[in-house]
């Protein structure tokens, strides 16, 4: 019982932290303030459409190792910082 709780959890942290790694490359694809070259904008997209793949693939599975959970965090604590200091000077 346990167990499945656990697996649960990190596939939950995983589906949000990959969805919020998608948002915030397709933020940074659109923005217009955001003065990337057409190789940067076409990467992001890259990742926005990668992010939102591994997120399907833990919805449709139904969990997520903690190898998964840690790598997502880690993707989506890059994106809020980048987000975060985007904001602060725009």
């Amino acid at each position: 019982m346990d167990s499945t709780v656990y697996l649960t959890l990190w596939a939950v942290l995983a589906f949000v932290c990959w969805l919020i790694v998608a948002g915030g490359a397709a933020l940074a694809v659109l923005s217009k303030s955001i003065k990337d070259t057409l190789l940067e904008r076409i990467g992001l997209a890259l990742v926005g459409l990668t992010a939102t793949g591994a997120a399907c693939r833990i919805f449709l599975l139904g969990w997520a190792s903690a190898g998964d959970a840690a790598l997502a965090a880690s993707a989506e604590f890059y994106v809020a910082s980048v987000t975060a200091k985007h904001i602060r000077n725009p």
